[in-house]
């Protein structure tokens, strides 16, 4: 086919990955994205003729920059720049790009695709980098051999800098109860799953543990994974000291690792570039590219479900003009199993399907670079599809928030043009939720969370009359109840609520 020469194409993508081994340095994020750049542009096989051309820079947002004020200090012991693309332009000496900082959540680095694409395809620009990295690692390694650092940069010129934009990550309710992490929510969201699909604990844990083994296959094998430990479906699924439970149902080695140094770079610039720079061989083209977002968890018709997602990936499939079943392979984001399984569930994909459901082996085992890891996803989908001998198409995923935002990308090791804008599909509200919840309720989720001398449960039940929702937690002072929730299934079990300044939950009398 004839390929308009304006089209945009992927020519470089590249990883750097630092463990705490023989070989640590300790490297600062902006080292380490620098260095995943560098690798992304020797990767084009025209390094030295294509930086110049290089006119836009967008890093994702770090952590540093992605959470509240008074939380900075405890991600950023050692300081952070106060603008980290033009911190890591000024190690490339790339004199030309102008510097974008994306707002924060994992979905960013399909946008960021999207929209540089975009500025290719108008000639607004020549040539773009995408790039990220996080160093909790390091951070967290000097800190406990106490050994003084400094991260802080004022770097000169100006900066796109978009924002946290992290509204949607607090919710009132949810948080008066104590859940204010990925890892207090998400297994509320597990459990519906669970629910909906009439499983005991064990058998769904034994599922999770199947699907979890999935990705440390990959991972253990992939050179840039900061955690290469081999664990069977076995050991991922039995709690022990080493595998402690985060939150039931999810054990430790089931959940995103942000422990890491890890960072990955890609290079996006126009066909007739790659032609005249005789690299045209290394192109890989985005055919489909889709958006889609939810209200707050709570609203939603369904706490294990995500419309926004299933409708991301059905637009983006559209987009490309193809079938999930022509999907070669997948990299779908992994920071816990329910982002993955409602994936699954909107590629038609089964547990034993044979096509790749990661590239990189996911969040719990490669790593979990914070809303940079869809950059890795990508770039692992780049030379994945250079290395099919036959025309290919792969997804990746990016996820955000809660299974709140959501940008998928159909790429192919064959030429189409550029993908036009979709409507941006946005779930509605559904369900109303009530502080002062009536006292006759039903669970219809929950976890129980281990905490040091005690444990505690949260739930979001709904209220008999009306069917609203509420959130409560467990009466502390109960042990009974306490135990019920850690070994029985109250799912669906109907429960007294007393309003408070927190909701307190107890069984029926």
């Amino acid at each position: 086919m004839s390929i308009d020469p304006k089209t945009p194409v992927f020519l470089g993508a590249g990883q750097f990955t630092e463990r705490l081994d023989d070989q640590f340095e300790g490297l600062m994020p902006e080292d380490l994205a620098a260095r995943a750049c560098e690798a992304a542009l020797n990767d084009t096989g025209a390094a030295a003729s294509l930086s110049p051309l290089i006119d836009r820079l967008a890093c994702v947002r770090m952590f540093a920059h992605s959470v509240p004020d008074p939380i900075v200090p405890a991600i950023a012991p050692f300081g952070r720049s106060s603008s980290p693309p033009l911190s890591i332009l000024r190690r490339l000496e790339l004199p030309n790009a102008s510097a974008i900082y994306s707002r924060a959540c994992g979905d960013e680095p399909q946008r960021l695709v999207f929209e540089l694409g975009n500025a290719l395809a108008r000639g607004e620009i020549d040539g773009a980098i995408i790039c990220g990295a996080e160093a909790l690692a390091t951070s967290r390694q000097l800190q406990r051999q106490g050994l003084p650092a400094d991260w802080r940069d004022e770097p000169e010129g100006e900066t796109d800098d978009r924002g946290a934009c992290i509204d949607l990550l607090f919710d009132a309710e949810l948080n008066r109860h104590g859940a204010w992490n990925p890892v207090d929510i998400y297994p509320i969201q597990e459990q519906v799953r669970r629910s909906e699909l009439g499983l005991s604990k064990s058998a769904y844990r034994a599922l999770l543990a199947e699907l979890m083994a999935r990705f440390n296959n990959v991972a253990a094998t992939n050179p840039h994974a900061m955690f290469d430990d081999v664990m069977t479906a076995a050991e991922i699924g039995e709690e022990s000291s080493n595998n402690r439970l985060i939150g039931d149902p999810h054990l430790k080695s089931m959940v995103a690792k942000d422990g890491v140094n890890q960072a990955s770079a890609l290079v996006l610039t126009r066909w007739e570039t790659a032609k005249s720079l005789g690299v045209a061989d290394r192109a890989i083209f985005l055919h489909g590219h889709a958006t889609g977002s939810e209200p707050k968890l709570l609203n939603r018709k369904s706490l294990g479900q995500s419309e926004a997602m299933a409708a991301a990936y059905r637009n983006a499939l559209a987009g490309a003009g193809i079938e999930s079943a022509q999907v070669g392979a997948a990299d779908l984001y992994s920071c816990f199993p329910i982002a993955v399984w409602v994936a699954m569930d909107a590629l038609d994909m089964s547990l034993d399907d044979p096509r790749p459901l990661t590239l990189t082996g996911g969040l719990p085992f490669f790593g979990g670079p914070g809303n940079n890891y869809s950059t890795h996803g990508i770039a692992e989908m780049v030379h994945w599809l250079r290395a099919q001998p036959e025309p290919a198409y792969g997804v990746v995923g990016a996820n955000g928030g809660y299974l709140s935002k959501h940008a998928v990308g159909v790429y192919a090791n064959m030429p189409a043009e550029f993908p036009e804008a979709v409507p941006e599909f946005k779930a509605a509200e559904v369900v109303e939720v009530v502080s002062d919840p009536e006292p006759d309720g039903v669970i219809e989720s929950y976890t129980f969370q281990p905490q040091k001398g005690a444990a505690r449960a949260v739930i979001v039940g709904r209220q008999l009359s009306d069917g609203r929702r509420w959130v409560g937690v467990a009466d502390p002072e109960d042990a009974d109840l306490l135990e019920w929730f850690e070994k029985a299934d109250p799912l669906g079990e109907q429960v007294v609520v007393s309003v408070g300044e927190r909701n307190i939950v107890r069984r029926r009398a």
